[in-house]
């Protein structure tokens, strides 16, 4: 096993151990965190197919030109502009170096994200404010002129497992998050071949959230779960009111093999109304140490400009080599209110059960999602963690910056 591996090994195996001790639950979350994804909330304004502002048509990763351009133009506050700039003006800045032109050909991108975090404020167990980067990845994206073909490649900082009191092990270096080849075959139909991620159900950004992570999409080399980021070819269909993706994955050739899963997913949305897609997503995968299966149905819709809800239901079945087979549930429920330009309220509510006879573990988050000006985006919110397997709740403060270049 990889130095990274028995890293997420202990972390994984002290958390299976330990269910009931919330503080360690999170933060083990938190730091083995992998990047943002998507904001598949902003089909309140209007925009529901991922294609449209990423690079990757499932969503996450770098931002096109025209993503970068809604951001500055439609999301983010406009407070800080004089009032004589257009919406079109502010677009037109957004660039890697603002207003200054590069080769079409060229689009680098950095991005970084960290977390303040305090567990159980105003309690006799409360922990002082502690700061985590989450985050730090930078590449680009060289395509043609009509970027019909398009090459991208991120890389970024592997976190140190040192706050775990691990040491760090030979984790802090760089290494490939994307290493992908995009072409439009034929119009409307998009293949990807390389390192990408697994397609699978709604692409939450939250890092901590139960969705992403019981999946196994929310941690850069989970010694069960196999990696986000996965070689692979992926087919997807994008038309104005449906989209369908096939993946066929290989593993990362970052993670020892043991742990590499290889197998197959599919997902598609379809319009049921302006504005509200319903969709489905079907996971299968193994590798010399875990058997997985997964099967999910999500939800999106438009409320007002700006404001949506979305949810996700999914079983997961785990037959690890070694152990029993469970089969769990997860839900998620979230919704995005728009306050004024660039500022939200949101509130998420999460389940999830290892099987059905374990005890259900909840996470419910109220805060708000601001984009205070191009480029920047902050998060504050209060989280409740509840179990009925402890009689107390435990409780955080997080609040998350993420700059985008």
């Amino acid at each position: 096993m990889d130095s990274w591996s028995e890293a997420c090994y202990l972390v994984t195996v002290f958390n299976r151990n330990n269910r009931n001790n919330r503080k360690w639950y999170l933060l083990t979350i938190l730091f083995i965190s992998c990047s943002a994804k998507a904001y598949p909330e902003f089909i309140g304004y209007g925009y529901a197919a991922c294609l449209t502002c990423h690079y990757n048509g499932n969503g996450g990763g770098q931002l096109t030109d025209y993503g970068r351009a809604l951001w500055s133009a439609e999301i983010a506050s406009r407070a800080l502009y004089p009032r004589s700039m257009t919406d079109e003006e502010m677009g037109a800045q957004s660039g890697f170096l603002g207003a200054v032109d590069l080769p079409y050909w060229l689009r680098p991108h950095v991005a970084y994200r960290g977390l303040l975090l305090r567990m159980n404020p105003g309690s006799a167990s409360s922990d002082k404010m502690n700061y985590y980067q989450m985050q730090t990845d930078f590449g680009l994206a060289v395509q043609s002129k009509s970027a019909k073909y398009a090459a991208v490649a991120t890389f970024g900082r592997v976190l140190p497992a040192s706050e775990f009191g691990l040491g760090k092990q030979g984790l802090d270096h760089i290494m490939a998050k994307e290493l992908y080849l995009r072409v439009e075959v034929v119009k409307t139909w998009w293949v990807y071949g390389g390192l990408i991620e697994k397609v699978f159900g709604l692409r939450n950004v939250d890092h901590t959230s139960y969705q992403r992570t019981y999946q196994g999409f929310n941690v850069q080399n989970d010694i069960a779960d196999g990696i986000a980021e996965s070689t692979g070819v992926i087919v997807q269909k994008v038309e104005k009111t449906w989209d369908a993706s096939a993946n066929a994955f290989f593993g990362n050739p970052g993670d020892s093999p043991d742990y590499q899963q290889a197998g197959g997913s599919l997902m598609g949305e379809f319009e049921v109304g302006e504005n509200k897609r319903l969709g489905a997503s079907l996971y299968s995968a193994q590798s010399h140490k875990l058997n997985k299966q997964m099967a999910a149905v999500h939800y999106r819709q438009a409320l007002s400009k700006g404001s949506a809800v979305m949810g996700e239901w999914g079983l997961i079945q785990d037959a690890p080599q070694t152990g029993n087979t469970a089969v769990g549930s997860y839900n998620l429920a979230q919704a995005i209110i728009l306050l004024t330009r660039g500022y939200n309220l949101k509130t998420t509510v999460e389940r999830y059960n290892h099987d059905f006879a374990s005890p259900d573990q909840w996470k419910t988050s109220f805060g708000f999602l601001m984009f205070p000006m191009p480029r920047l985006e902050i998060r504050a919110e209060a989280v409740k963690f509840t179990s009925q397997s402890t009689p107390d709740d435990s409780w955080a403060l997080e609040g998350q910056v993420h700059v985008s270049l």
